[in-house]
């Protein structure tokens, strides 16, 4: 047997707005006779609550609202521009449920992902490269695919939402991932006996091809998923989007900016150890 499901039957509108047609409304009895719902009974009319619903122990008014096409964010911006200046009676308060609720719980458990996921990060490079300078010059790419990811979701019409923020965390591998090429290339220069400055150029001419072939294979790749072309993937949207747009900004900012940096930290470096050599 299937689930139960409940039936629900009603008079039409015109035959329950007035009370006296109400009154008048037939009832048959046992003997096959018709009398007026009146005689039997006597009708008030009382403003009631159809359920009680309690969270965490208090008694609770539940007001439901439906979203269409809007986004739950403007639609919750909206509900508190009307609700600002309702005064409530002591001991009422208001709560925000449904999937307003959902989101920000989401959201406060992606936020702590993403920084968890940037400790570890930073950790790991630290003991891979024996420095705690040298994945400053990594991390720094990170806000560089911000960039890129803002300027994508604004001009693709997309909104901030959990699918978005997923792809932010999905561009701290692959855009790391760009700077650690080229430093490590670099280290390897500069045990093979080449100053900094050459170091990098090599390591720049060489490592330009391997992270534009990762990066554009990556974006390439989100390209069905941004342009929604299978159905069930619209939610996805965000998330390619901000994918596609923080690869391409963030590995052209990363050849510029990452070698800079570096340079900045290493002669830092060199200099704290010549003076550090000098003295002793």
């Amino acid at each position: 047997m299937g689930e139960p499901f409940s039936i629900r039957v009603r008079l039409e509108p015109d035959q329950r707005s007035d009370p006296e047609q109400l009154k008048a409304l037939p009832v048959r009895t046992k003997d096959g006779k018709t009398i007026p719902l009146s005689s039997v009974a006597q009708l008030e009319m009382a403003y009631v609550s159809t359920a009680e619903t309690h969270q965490d122990l208090l008694p609770t008014i539940d007001v439901l609202g439906y979203r269409g096409n809007i986004a739950v964010t403007h639609l919750h911006d909206n509900v508190k521009a009307a609700l600002a200046g309702l005064k409530l009676p002591r001991g009422y308060h208001l709560s925000y449920e449904g999937e307003i609720k959902q989101m920000n719980e989401s959201f406060t458990r992606l936020a702590k992902a993403l920084a968890l996921g940037l400790t570890f990060l930073f950790l790991m490079l630290a003991i891979t490269f024996k420095s705690f300078l040298d994945p400053l010059a990594f991390m720094v790419s990170l806000p560089l695919a911000v960039i890129g990811a803002a300027w994508a979701m604004m001009l693709a019409g997309k909104h901030g939402c959990m699918p978005s923020f997923m792809g932010f965390i999905l561009l701290m591998g692959i855009v790391v991932n760009n700077g650690i090429l080229l430093v490590d290339f670099t280290k390897v220069r500069l045990r093979q006996g080449k100053n900094l400055h050459d170091a990098l150029l090599d390591a720049v001419r060489h490592r330009t091809r391997p992270i534009l072939m990762t990066a554009g294979s990556s974006a390439v790749g989100m390209i069905p998923i941004a342009l929604e072309w299978a159905v069930g993937i619209e939610r996805l949207s965000p998330m390619a989007v901000v994918a596609i747009g923080g690869l391409i900004a963030g590995t052209f900012l990363t050849l510029l900016v990452v070698p800079v940096l570096f340079h900045l930290l290493e002669s830092g470096r060199q200099r704290v150890h010549s003076w550090i050599r000098h003295d002793t």
